[in-house]
């Protein structure tokens, strides 16, 4: 694998050298991916319209927070589709969990919630939680859902605006969260 990847590097390099004699401007495109066993795939999606993701939070007042660490504020429920229990070979009884992981990184004191991306709102991240109104914390899983071994299963969540600092300034706020399903 190193020699093919090398090769292509100086294959690459050579053929860049010798196209012409102006200026050049050179960069990098980076590829990532992963190639898995997984024959049952999830869909984030919008509960109410069937729609896949983004899932639009909507907007809220800085002031809303009113100050305190912790207030939750706006929100929107979410669910994570799975179209064919049959197809996934569910059996009765079969349930799965989900870890969530935000790519921004964990945020609070605590580091439960969910970080969002730099150059937007300040002193606020998003709490996740379950369908039973309770938070999942970064990195844990879920509680277990069940699965519908013949047909569709939506595994419903809810996801809230959270203060984190005394001070939310307001902006845009997007964030990349991860899942893991555990599927049996």
């Amino acid at each position: 694998m190193k020699k093919s990847l090398i090769a292509l590097t100086l294959g690459l390099a050579a053929s860049l050298a010798g196209t012409s004699a102006f200026a050049n401007s050179v960069g990098q495109v980076n590829f990532t991916g992963n190639i898995n066993a997984n024959t049952c795939p999830v869909y984030p999606i919008d509960p109410g319209t069937g729609a896949p993701g983004p899932i639009n939070l909507g907007s809220v007042a800085a002031v809303d927070f009113g100050g305190t660490v912790g207030t939750e504020v706006g929100g929107r429920e979410f669910a994570l589709l799975i179209k064919d229990g049959a197809a996934c070979n569910f059996a009765v009884g079969d349930t799965a969990t989900v870890q969530f992981d935000s790519t921004h990184g964990n945020a609070g004191t605590d580091g439960k919630y969910y970080g969002i991306q730099t150059g937007g709102a300040l002193g606020v991240a998003l709490a996740i939680k379950d369908n039973d109104d309770k938070h999942i914390d970064s990195g844990t899983q879920s509680k277990a859902y069940p699965l519908n071994p013949v047909g569709e299963t939506r595994m419903m969540f809810n996801t809230k605006y959270r203060s984190v600092a005394a001070t939310v300034a307001p902006g845009p706020v997007i964030a990349n969260v991860n899942f893991i399903v555990a599927l049996p």
